[in-house]
């Protein structure tokens, strides 16, 4: 498969508090373990403890199956869509 985004990609996020996450959707959040740093990545499953997020080339990918399931609070936003540049402008909610 190959990626959704890419360097340099350009998105239009809401907040979580205005847009919930679920599965499917690409969200920015704060890693657990990486002292806060932002991350996108794109929910495949909710879990008891919080989301599971994996990247689009999950073998090139640090997602949850190296830092565990991301908590409700530790989601920002939801990605809503790719506008820049504008040859690769995309609706991304799932």
């Amino acid at each position: 498969m190959s990626p959704t985004l890419e360097h340099g990609d350009w998105l239009l996020a809401v907040s979580a508090c205005r847009l919930r996450p679920r599965v499917g959707r690409i969200v920015v959040f704060r890693e657990p373990r990486a002292g806060g740093r932002r991350s996108i990545k794109r929910i495949v499953a909710r879990e008891r403890n919080g989301w599971f997020v994996l990247g689009d080339q999950p073998a090139r990918s640090t997602d949850s199956r190296a830092f565990g399931a991301i908590p409700d609070e530790a989601i920002e936003a939801v990605v809503l869509c790719r506008y820049g540049p504008l040859r690769r402008l995309a609706w991304l909610l799932a």
